[in-house]
This record gives C-alpha cells, sequence and structure tokens, in this order.
C-alpha cells in the first residue's frame, strides 16, 4: 500500500521547571492512502503528544526529533513554520479533543469555517460561505445557512464536533487526524461521529488517525491498530489480530477493560492495577513491568523492541523472544 505518512524514529520531549517529560521516546510507524488508523492507550501514553509533533502545534517548550517524518513525499522536519502553516488545516487536517474549547466563542460557525478556505483555497467570501454551506450539509447540521450566524456555545456538544469535523475536512485534506472525537458524547452520538467520518473517508478516500482510549470505539472502523505506552509503541496490527491474537499484556489488559455486549455471561471487568510510569523519570526497562503479571528479571532493565509476531502484526513483549525460557532465569541478551 502506497503511504500517505512515514514517521521515523520520533522523539518529543517537554523542557518543564522539574525537569525534562520524554513524553514521546522514539516511535515509527505508517499510514496508507485511504486507511483508518486507531492510536489506543491510557491518557499520558504520549497518543496526541506523537500527533501534535508530526503537525508541529506544540508549545515553545517541545523538543521534537525525528529521523523524518514524510508526508505525501515530503520530509516535514525539513520544512520551516511557514511551509507547516500550509500544510496545517490544509493537507493535513485536525479534529482536537474538545470542540468547545477548540472553537473560538467570539467568533460564529461560519467565520470560523470560511476562514481556512479563504486562506488556503483563496475562495471569496460568498464562495466559501457557499463551500461551508455544503460542509454543514455534509456533517448532518440542519439549516446550516441559518446556522453559519450562530456562536459554538448555541450548538449541543454533538454538533460542535461535526462543526470541527466540517473545519478539518473544507480543504480536503489528506489526511485526518481525531484526536478522542467521541469523548464525552452519549453513545449514540458517537455512533453517529464515527459513522460519518467513515462515510467521509469512503467518499474522499481521506487516511484517517482516530486517537482513543477506547478499543471499542475503532473495533467498527479501523482497520489497523497502533496501541502505545509509556511513550512507546507497545504492539501494532491488523484489527483482528490485535482483538483475537494479542500479544502484549498491555493490549490484554485494555480488552479486559472493555464490556462485552455479545456475551451471554455475566463476566467482571478486570482493572490494570497500578499506574503509567513517570515519563519525568522514564524506566530502563519495559515501561509496563511494573504491572505486568508476566513480567520477567529482564523485562526491567532491558526494553524490548517491537518483534514479528506475524505478517503485519508486531509486539515489543520479551515473553515473546525466542528465548524466553532463558531469559527468564536472567540470562545475558549477547547472543540473542
Amino acid at each position: 500500500m502506497d503511504n500517505i505518512l512515514e514517521v521515523n524514529n520520533l522523539k518529543t520531549s517537554f523542557i518543564t521547571g522539574n525537569g525534562i517529560v520524554r513524553a514521546v521516546r522514539g516511535i515509527s510507524l505508517s499510514i496508507g492512502r485511504g486507511e483508518s488508523v486507531g492510536v489506543v492507550g491510557e491518557s499520558g501514553c504520549g497518543k496526541s503528544v506523537t500527533m501534535l509533533s508530526i503537525m508541529k502545534l506544540l508549545d515553545e517548550n517541545a523538543v521534537i526529533n525525528a529521523d523524518s517524518i514524510v508526508f505525501d513525499g515530503i520530509d516535514l522536519m525539513k520544512k520551516n513554520p511557514k511551509y507547516m502553516r500550509s500544510m496545517q488545516g490544509n493537507k493535513i487536517g485536525m479534529v482536537f479533543q474538545d470542540p468547545l474549547t477548540s472553537l473560538n466563542p467570539l467568533f460564529t460557525i461560519g467565520n470560523q469555517i470560511m476562514e481556512p478556505l479563504k486562506i488556503h483555497k483563496n475562495m471569496t467570501k460568498q464562495e466559501a460561505k457557499d463551500k461551508a454551506i455544503k460542509l454543514l450539509e455534509l456533517v448532518g447540521i440542519p439549516s446550516p445557512e441559518s446556522r453559519l450566524k450562530q456562536y459554538p456555545h448555541e450548538f449541543s456538544g454533538g454538533m460542535r464536533q461535526r462543526v470541527m469535523i466540517a473545519i478539518a475536512m473544507s480543504c480536503d485534506p489528506s489526511l485526518l487526524i481525531a484526536d478522542e472525537p467521541t469523548t464525552a458524547l452519549d453513545v449514540t452520538i458517537q455512533a453517529q461521529i464515527l459513522e460519518l467520518m467513515t462515510g467521509l473517508k469512503d467518499k474522499f478516500n481521506t487516511s484517517i488517525i482516530m486517537i482513543t482510549h477506547d478499543l471499542g470505539v475503532i473495533s467498527n472502523m479501523c482497520s489497523k491498530v497502533v496501541v502505545m505506552y509509556g511513550g512507546l509503541i507497545v504492539e501494532e496490527g491488523p484489527i483482528d489480530d490485535i482483538f483475537y491474537k494479542t500479544s502484549h499484556p498491555y493490549t490484554e489488559g485494555l480488552l479486559k477493560s472493555i464490556p462485552k455486549v455479545t456475551s451471554n455471561k455475566k463476566e467482571k471487568l478486570v482493572p490494570i492495577n497500578g499506574s503509567p510510569p513517570d515519563l519525568l523519570n522514564p524506566p530502563l526497562g519495559c515501561p509496563f513491568a511494573d504491572r505486568c503479571d508476566y513480567a520477567m528479571k529482564i523485562c526491567k532493565n532491558n526494553l524490548p523492541s517491537l518483534i514479528d509476531v506475524s505478517d503485519n502484526h508486531k509486539s515489543a513483549c520479551w515473553m515473546l523472544h525466542t528465548k524466553a525460557r532463558a531469559l527468564k532465569e536472567g540470562v545475558s541478551l549477547s547472543g540473542r
């Protein structure tokens, strides 16, 4: 598959008064054209920071390093801020986590949809208005022409999320990044938002990255899943492999915490005990070791790399190592 995005060895740190927070610690991923990929993990695992690093939308205290971030054949690491501004909201659209705080309360919805069209597409005011009306129709907002004159506080949470999707899709981006687009919405609105995004992908062949902490949200939307923990990718693969051939204890824990509506048996949800690692002082070994029921001596002091489980399915777990039994006894890594 032709890739629209290839990220190689991305590392992002934040310089704070308490020290350096190593939020993303060396991840690589690829997104195919027209592909939907889910990025899942607990809050603080680096999901949003990864995507904001790609778009270079982080604060000045952020330090972004990568071997390359290639979008549509162009390495964004070599581009200046002016070039990135031409990409943001144009070739790459983003639906931010909280639409109420992301939308400007001082401007009408119409102004906020029309602005990127006038900046990136050089549309006249009337052309931008006509396109804005079509976009609101596309995302299922009734009476779009009158709604253009309203302000964000006059919309419900689900409607504001639809407006955010309309803004992100306004310039026909090749890649749409959706950061927790269904958080704080009821399940009916969640389903509508996911159906809307799937429809937009199918209609325009847009690649989608869905950021969420909930594996259930992306089960019917994404073809591939990337599981992050402690600023690292711990497992990635096709959706069926992640759900039915899980190979990392953290992914297993996430799945056990999801209620199964198809099951006839009553099953108790199992939480993941403990807390995520402190990325001010990230662990030497596997970031999940302190919470893992299968942790071995080697897990504490040696960081596992992603190991091929099957075609396109990788996992960073020492239990998958061919010498796992020996490693469990603390044997040296030499001769791996």
